[in-house]
């Protein structure tokens, strides 16, 4: 492999880690899960680690880098289309969780859109570079975020809930989230994604986990798991010598993560309907406008469970779909 190719590769392993992380720091609301304790949060982590890493790995290696086709094509727009509505609900939560001032839900939509418009058509490459950056204000706001609560923090505050390997087990399986970011992998780079390199970006994702839920646990003591957001409150109780409330600070990274999460796959979006059917212009980012808009109505405070769900179920199929076009593809040249 040139170094050419390494390096685009690296740069769609970038742009997928910051669209990944972005849940990281900002719980998911529509996904109506309470945050577990640390210790068992990390130890159902590890297998969720695990599954996800050979998930990947079967994937990438029955897609390689061959084109997605255009019944995975209709499958991926289809679920990238409702993980944008659900994102967009999410980011607009957490906005206005976060903010004394209100901002009305237009005007969220058409600064995200806005924004989205511009990195969908910057393109892939630009995004990976815009990625770099973003990643490193991110792992400074973790730093920051523990020398800020370095003071309060208490091993004593550590819970140790009796957890058996059946409960854990069931934890993992029933809290399995399939990322479309992942998914979308062995689409962004010429040469398609790798095992190796999806297990990185996977490892990566839980220790960053890890790291958080000891951090929030060890500040927050039990009141750690009967937060919503437990990154963003211990990030209001930090503080370094005289400045005070850098919770600001760290939710303009946090949005900035989001911003890029929002679109890559306003990106991947347009690069798949032009499989299903080519265009010009930007008539793809209106279809995915006009298509995110009607499932934003159609789901806000209402049908966001079952939206999730389809949403997985789409994604499945995608990864049924791939061993599948292979054995075709072998069934017609045999």
């Amino acid at each position: 492999m040139n170094r050419e190719s390494v390096f685009e590769r690296k740069q769609a392993g970038t742009l997928v880690l910051a669209a990944f992380l972005t849940d990281s720091f900002i719980q998911p609301f529509g996904r109506q899960t309470e945050v577990l304790p640390a210790r068992t949060a990390i130890l159902a982590g590890a297998l969720q680690f695990a599954l996800l890493c050979a998930v990947m790995a079967v994937y990438l290696r029955w897609c390689g880098s061959e084109k997605p086709g255009p019944v995975r094509s209709l499958l991926l727009c289809g679920a990238l289309v409702l993980s944008i509505a659900l994102e967009v609900i999410q980011g607009e939560r957490f906005y206005n969780y976060v903010m004394q001032q209100q901002l009305a839900a237009l005007l969220f939509l058409i600064l995200v859109f806005g924004a989205a418009y511009y990195g969908a058509f910057a393109g892939v490459q630009a995004l990976g570079r815009a990625a770099w950056p973003v990643l490193a204000l991110a792992a400074a706001s973790v730093l920051v975020l523990g020398w800020s609560v370095a003071g309060q923090m208490q091993f004593s505050h550590l819970q140790t809930p009796e957890t058996s390997a059946g409960t854990l087990a069931k934890l993992a399986l029933t809290r399995f989230y399939l990322p479309p970011e992942l998914l979308l992998l062995p689409f962004l780079c010429p040469k398609g994604g790798s095992g190796k390199g999806a297990a990185k970006i996977i490892g990566a994702i839980f220790l960053a986990n890890s790291l958080l839920a000891l951090l929030g646990e060890m500040t927050l003591g039990t009141a750690y798991t009967s937060e919503s957001q437990p990154v963003y409150t211990i990030a209001r109780l930090g503080g370094l010598s005289v400045f005070r409330r850098l919770d600001a600070l760290h939710v303009g990274v946090w949005l900035l993560l989001f911003l890029i999460k929002i679109s890559l796959y306003f990106a991947g979006f347009i690069k798949f309907w032009q499989s299903i059917k080519p265009c010009k212009g930007h008539c793809p980012y209106w279809v995915a406008l006009a298509a995110v808009m009607v499932t934003f109505l159609a789901v806000w405070n209402q049908n966001e469970s079952a939206a999730m769900a389809v949403q997985q179920v789409l994604l499945a199929l995608v990864l049924l779909a791939a061993p599948l076009n292979r054995f075709l593809k072998g069934r017609r040249t045999a």
